[in-house]
């Protein structure tokens, strides 16, 4: 009882046998763990956001210079449907023709937008609509000009004429 009396009149620091308490300390080093874990991973998010955010840029400008050759392509494919004045001139427009479609598919374009294929608004534009008995409900009976896509983006939407 006397040994817990003196125990009673001493602060808790200077207690005889027993550890200084340390709370405050504890207390102040955890909460800077805590921040710091949240730190690193706020970090790791900026990290994998600005990655997605450079390779959607990337994505965005390819985009815009492809659209920039449709025109190009269009006029190409328009020459090669029309009656030329020589078969040396076909030739020669038709391997044009070739080169450019070539380097659209190098930089993983793609067209779309072929007669019979399904109708989709999503991906297509409509600009007239036919009655034919021959086609389906909703299916692509014109195309006026091809789309183009990159991966899941959509360039150009491609312009049609829709059967009813």
């Amino acid at each position: 009882m006397a040994k817990e009396k003196a125990k009673a009149d001493l602060p808790e620091e200077e207690l005889p046998g027993e550890a200084p308490i340390l709370d405050p300390v504890v207390e102040e080093l955890k909460a800077s763990k805590d921040q710091l874990l949240r730190l690193a991973a706020e970090f790791d998010n900026f990290k994998k956001r600005s990655q997605r955010e450079q390779k959607e840029s990337y994505l965005n400008a390819k985009a815009s210079v492809l659209k920039a050759f449709l025109p190009v392509l269009d006029n190409f494919e328009r020459a090669v449907a029309a009656d030329a004045a020589g078969e040396d001139y076909s030739k020669g427009v038709e391997m044009i023709l070739a080169q450019f479609a070539g380097v659209f598919a190098s930089e993983g374009a793609e067209s779309y937008g072929e007669p019979g294929e399904a109708f989709d608004p999503t991906i297509h534009n409509a600009v007239t609509h036919t009655e034919n008995p021959d086609l389906p409900e909703n299916v692509i009976a014109e195309v006026y000009t091809r789309g183009c896509r990159l991966r899941d983006k959509i360039i150009r939407e491609a312009v049609v004429g829709v059967a009813n």
